[in-house]
């Protein structure tokens, strides 16, 4: 335990209230001359030193009570401050998750459709249905684009108020990884599409392998979708529940297989993976 320094502590003591010590100084001497030069008696002086003592003490308890007030407010001030920036920030980012969401929503709905619109009715009936392989590759890259674009604005939002949101930090990387997984799939897919004939694409295997493809890319957008949800559940509760004294359940998987945000994004792996994503990248 430290020890405690009597001279430091009364230094300390002595700079906070100078002025009032400065006073009762000037009063000690003040009265101690006139006993001296006997103006008062020693027992008038024994009162007037018991009266000044009591009112010390008055003075003191004041004061201490006057400065835990101040640091009460002032520690008021900033938790408030605090709780209105939180509602900021999550009013922020839920704007942005939200419109985030609905562009995967409209993206995995493109490769949802892509199979049947664009390649199924033209095997059935290639007379009454075309099949563009230049315009169905633009739209892929449009649709690419659009994905950078909503990636884009969600972390900007996110950055804009990384203070307050630093402790899910490791919940915004997790979501992360999967977009930039999902992006390397659509790369991927793009240049098998572009590479691939046409006879071979209308052909049942063809098709299989078209469709198999597209399909794990709508898997990975719903695991998305679900992420930004729950990270938007655990932001809601924990920048204002306590304010409404409640908190908004987790969602419920719908299988085995589908997780929970805070379940499979644990932070020291999170840490880990960024670590060899990074050096991954650089090298």
């Amino acid at each position: 335990m430290k020890k405690i320094n009597i001279i430091e502590f009364m230094k300390v003591e002595f700079m906070k209230y100078k002025f009032i010590c400065t006073i009762i100084s000037i009063y000690l001497i003040s009265i101690f001359i006139l006993m001296i030069t006997d103006v008062i008696s020693i027992s008038n002086f024994i009162n007037n030193l018991a009266l000044l003592v009591g009112w010390i003490i008055v003075l003191y308890v004041a004061l201490v009570q006057l400065q835990k007030n101040r640091r009460d407010n002032q520690i008021a001030k900033k938790e408030e401050f605090k709780k209105s920036l939180e509602i900021d920030t999550f009013r922020e980012i839920n704007k942005s998750v939200t419109i985030f969401s609905h562009a995967i929503s409209g993206i995995s709905g493109f490769y949802r459709a892509l199979p049947f619109l664009k390649l199924s009715l033209f095997r059935k009936n290639p007379t009454l249905f075309k099949f563009d392989k230049i315009g169905i590759s633009q739209e892929i890259r449009k649709e690419h684009e659009n994905l950078i674009q909503g990636l884009s604005r969600f972390l900007i939002a996110i950055e804009s108020n990384e203070i307050v949101i630093i402790q899910f930090d490791h919940l915004r990387k997790y979501i992360q990884f999967q977009i930039d997984d999902v992006r390397d799939k659509i790369d991927n897919f793009e240049k098998y599409f572009n590479k691939i004939e046409k006879e071979k694409l209308i052909s049942g295997e063809g098709y299989s392998e078209f469709k198999e493809n597209c399909n794990e890319i709508v898997e990975y957008f719903t695991n998305i979708q679900s992420y930004l949800f729950d990270y938007r559940i655990v932001l809601m509760n924990s920048l204002l529940g306590d304010i409404f004294d409640t908190r908004v359940p987790m969602r419920k998987p719908s299988g085995p297989k589908y997780k929970l945000l805070t379940e499979v994004a644990i932070k020291e792996e999170v840490e880990k993976e960024a670590r060899e994503r990074e050096n991954r990248y650089s090298s």
